[in-house]
């Protein structure tokens, strides 16, 4: 049988001719190769023990498969063939960089190889070519750099230099292939005097008190900045992933305009007794007096109490004079607007609108990134510490508009100028194309429904972040129900 032939090239990697294998390593002459590197959906590389019988580096650790191009074979196609003979897998793959090398051996020959690096994504258990491949493992970049270091003899010499020197690239690809899979949070959960159990009961979260009000599912604010959950980015935070991937994560336009702001702020509230009476900022007067977004809100019910209402806005005809006056005499709540609300209703509160949560409701709020809140009136009720809560009469003075009336949002689709929200209401499983939107998205189980999410579970009072690189939704439906779809465009 004819000795395969490899192909023989410059630094330029232009060909100059070919020469059997075993003479090229004999001869030290530069020649063609390529290193496949294959992960699998929790960022760990598939490694393979090189089979004992090898001429040269036997038993050896290495990348998931090595080998050589063959004559009028691209790279790709070689990865691809060579993929299959040794480890029985099928993968798309993406070259990603290419370097030269020389590595003598006990042996007497020498790689000397202009070796292009390609990585690809598989979940499938190799079947292994026996005359090739002894063993496989899977480990993630960290212990397998960390091993290398304890024990560089167990390693090919040409894993050990792209780990040595291209072990930033090989992780900058994984991550760009990871922010495809949904971001999960750790929730931030804030005590509130008027906080209660229902972020508990009804939405199965693991709240740390009996007055639990909110929990902030996705958070750039300063001092309660979001960190992941789980996955490849586990213990990462949303300042960091924004600064590290840009418009990879937001979108384009969303990085050009926010910069390394996340500009939403993103809650779950129960509201076990009334909330303050209050008023946000635009942003305009938050910018001058803040250095912050404004923040204009939305709000979805996801439960209430029979007659259990919302304060939005003033009646109509209330004068500034008529507010002072209800205000001095802790009258306030009879000149705002008190509306019944039922599961399901949607409200967008504009900054300046005077308005309060009632008794007795479970909620998601989407809001502009901002904690800024002008107290006006808390019914003489103290504080978690015994003591009133400060109020903001004078910045709420400044901010109040009094013709401020929101009214039920009842289409599936609401568009306000800071954020889109649509109602998705799933029945079958089914994959929505988001390749072309250029922003985040963060979905939001409002509902009694049950999803898988790229592979990430979405139950009820769970949320998720997908970064506006990821081109498909695809949603195995577990049980019908609704949820959230949320960006910016």
């Amino acid at each position: 049988m004819q000795e395969e032939q490899v192909i023989l090239v410059n630094e330029k990697d232009e060909v100059l001719g070919y020469a059997p294998k075993m003479l090229a390593h004999e001869k030290a002459l530069l020649h063609r190769a390529f290193s496949v590197f294959i992960f699998n959906d929790k960022g760990e590389l598939l490694l393979q023990q090189r089979a004992a019988h090898k001429y040269h580096s036997p038993g050896l650790w290495t990348n998931t498969v090595c080998s050589h191009q063959r004559k009028n074979e691209t790279n790709i196609e070689a990865g691809k063939r060579r993929l299959m003979e040794e480890m029985g897998l099928t993968a798309n793959l993406t070259e990603v960089f290419h370097f030269v090398y020389k590595a003598p051996f006990d042996n007497g020959l020498t790689e000397h190889e202009l070796d292009h690096v390609m990585i690809g994504f598989s979940n499938k258990s190799p079947r292994i070519n026996p005359g090739e491949v002894m063993d496989y493992t899977y480990e993630s970049l960290e212990n397998i750099e960390s091993d290398i270091k304890k024990h560089p003899e167990k390693y090919t010499e040409w894993f050990k230099i792209i780990f040595d020197n291209s072990l930033g690239k090989l992780k900058e690809q994984l991550a760009l292939k990871m922010l495809q899979y949904p971001l999960e949070f750790k929730p931030i959960f804030k005590e509130k005097p008027w906080g209660g159990y229902k972020l508990k009961s009804i939405l199965n979260k693991n709240i740390p008190g009996n007055h639990t009000g909110e929990s902030w599912e996705i958070s750039n604010v300063p001092e309660n900045i979001s960190v992941v959950k789980s996955g490849y980015f586990k213990g990462k935070n949303l300042q960091e992933l924004i600064r590290k991937y840009q418009a990879y994560l937001l979108g384009k336009n969303n990085y050009k305009k926010y910069g390394n702001n996340f500009p939403l702020l993103i809650k779950y509230i129960d509201s076990n007794d009334d909330l303050s009476i209050q008023v946000h900022p635009d942003d305009n007067i938050a910018y001058k007096k803040h250095r912050s977004f404004g923040k204009n809100e939305l709000w979805h019910i996801i439960q209430a109490d029979k007659g259990a209402v919302l304060y939005l806005g003033f009646k109509s005809g209330t004068t500034h004079k008529a507010y002072l006056e209800a205000l001095q005499n802790g009258k306030l709540e009879y000149l705002l607007n008190k509306i019944e609300v039922k599961k399901g209703d949607t409200f967008y509160i504009p900054a300046g609108t005077v308005h309060a949560i009632g008794k007795g409701i479970l909620l998601a709020e989407v809001q502009q990134s901002s904690d800024i809140t002008y107290r006006i009136y808390d019914w003489n009720r103290p504080g978690l510490d015994g003591k009133p809560r400060e109020l903001h009469t004078d910045l709420a003075l400044e901010a109040i508009n009094f013709k401020a009336q929101p009214d039920k949002k009842t289409e599936n689709f609401i568009d306000t100028p800071y954020f889109k929200i649509e109602k998705i209401n799933i029945t079958n499983s089914k994959t929505i194309n988001i390749k072309e939107l250029d922003s985040f998205i963060i979905l939001m189980n409002t509902g009694d429904g049950d999803f898988n999410i790229n592979g990430i579970n979405l139950k009820k009072g769970k949320t998720l972040l997908i970064s506006a690189k990821t081109s498909k939704i695809n949603i195995d439906m577990l049980k019908p129900g609704k949820f959230l779809m949320i960006y910016i465009l």
